[in-house]
């Protein structure tokens, strides 16, 4: 039975999405898993264990996910974790070993919320006896010593280094530059996942909910992914080209403009959104419902719909099924999956 935690240098560093990719492997493989993230800023209503609990372990013989503590907040220095607390930790994880044959542990990151680094992944390393998988995020760039410097902090423990969201024109200088001298310094690094416009986009219940718009019919499809919004208006160039040219787009459209919508529809569009709260025509919905294609209406202008979607893929979150499924190709395609197994299978 292995044990994994799973920490990163910062929050975004894709840590929700490398632990459910993970869980999503490894119940491919048949093999039994648990959750647990022991500490949370949302005990009561934490959006990882939720999502985590109801997606990927529901219909699964997996435990109960434990309910996590609030994080310690008594400075940075070590030991951070009071007694009560460790005592809790340690009882939840014996609750759920005994069911699994792999714990995947959601550790916090190398830096508190208030944005200092902190030894509380560090300290939970210590207190479970378990290895820990850091998580790096690209960015704009890779210093090998920030890279250095984090993984001394967790060892002896450390088993391995992500890096993720890598820009496809600079893959090439990350291996040569900064993670070559990282392997050099004998760290294990499993790999660079590239960045994904999936993984960047938000789903159509989050543009619904952004918007507060109304379904013109049942929704369908709503933990599908956008990336890319198009305005549907007067344009010289085709249908076809216009709008033949981006998978998991959303086209925003006035209602009233049923042969743009049609046009749209034609093409790979993942969703409408109608603006000017009119009715759409009984043959767009018609198209939609054989396409399914869902519909959301909003009685803004189309400018004042664009200028409330701009900042929206911002705000994206790991917590769709479309992204565990693209992350976990992403690993397949970019991760030394076997070494991973092997700190998985080995570790306890």
């Amino acid at each position: 039975m292995g044990v994994l935690l799973v920490s990163a240098h910062r929050s975004g560093s894709g840590k929700t999405s490398l632990v459910a990719g993970l869980l999503t492997q490894m119940l491919a493989e048949g093999r039994r898993v648990a959750y647990y993230k022991p500490f949370s800023t949302s005990p009561d209503n934490d959006p990882d264990i939720t999502f985590i609990s109801e997606t990927i372990l529901a219909d699964t013989d997996s435990p109960p996910v434990p309910t996590p503590l609030a994080p310690p907040r008594n400075g940075s220095n070590s030991p951070l974790l009071p007694e009560e607390q460790a005592q809790t930790i340690r009882q939840s994880l014996s609750g759920i070993q005994s069911t699994a044959d792999v714990v995947l542990i959601e550790g916090p990151d190398a830096v508190s919320p208030d944005g200092e680094p902190w030894s509380l992944p560090i300290d939970l390393t210590g207190l479970l006896e378990c290895p820990a998988l850091l998580i790096f995020p690209y960015a704009d760039g890779l210093d090998s010593q920030t890279v250095l410097r984090a993984v001394e902090r967790f060892s002896p423990r450390f088993s391995g280094l992500v890096i993720n969201g890598v820009t496809s024109y600079r893959q090439r200088d990350l291996e040569q530059g900064s993670l070559a001298q990282i392997r050099n310094a004998g760290v294990s690094v499993f790999g660079a996942v590239p960045e994904d416009r999936v993984m960047l986009g938000v789903t159509v219940q989050q543009i619904s909910e952004q918007l507060g718009g109304r379904w013109v019919q049942d929704p369908v499809n709503t933990d599908a992914c956008i990336d890319r919004f198009l305005l549907g208006g007067n344009i010289m160039d085709a249908g076809h080209t216009y709008y033949g040219r981006y998978a998991n787009q959303a086209v925003i459209v006035r209602a009233e403009r049923p042969d743009i919508q049609m046009a749209s529809l034609m093409e790979d569009t993942k969703c409408l959104v109608l603006t000017g709260g009119s009715e759409p025509t009984d043959y767009v919905k018609a198209e939609a419902l054989e396409r399914d294609v869902p519909l959301i209406s909003v009685t803004g202008s189309t400018l004042s719909t664009a200028e409330a979607l701009a900042s929206v893929l911002e705000r994206a979150t790991p917590y769709s099924q479309t992204k565990v499924e693209r992350f976990r190709l992403l690993m397949r395609q970019n991760l030394d999956m076997e070494a991973l197994s092997a700190v998985l299978t080995t570790s306890s």
